[in-house]
């Protein structure tokens, strides 16, 4: 008869264990947890936006070197000119000389 009654008591605990699991469960369930993203997305807009700045920026300073760049020369032009004019009377000097 004990273990049967051990038994039992162990039944009924078990049971009451259970019942309290249950209503912890469904009180859970009542509760409706809401995500709110509003926060995330007004912070991923945010950052959007200051990337939009940033890589505007960046164009703008890019557009200014390739215009710097297209009014470098490596040389003057008139230098250039210069040199060439004296490479051809330098070949036309030694022409005569050599004739």
């Amino acid at each position: 008869m004990t273990k049967l009654e051990e038994l039992s008591e162990l039944l009924v605990s078990e049971i009451e264990q259970f019942e309290k699991t249950v209503e912890k469960l469904q009180k859970i369930q009542e509760q409706k947890i809401l995500i709110d993203s509003r926060a995330l997305e007004n912070a991923l807009k945010l950052q959007q936006e200051n990337m939009e700045k940033v890589l505007s920026s960046h164009k703008q300073e890019m557009k200014n070197l390739d215009h710097s760049l297209e009014k470098a020369k490596a040389y003057p032009a008139w230098a250039l000119t210069v040199f060439v004019a004296s490479i051809i009377l330098n070949g036309i000097l030694i022409y005569t000389l050599l004739s």
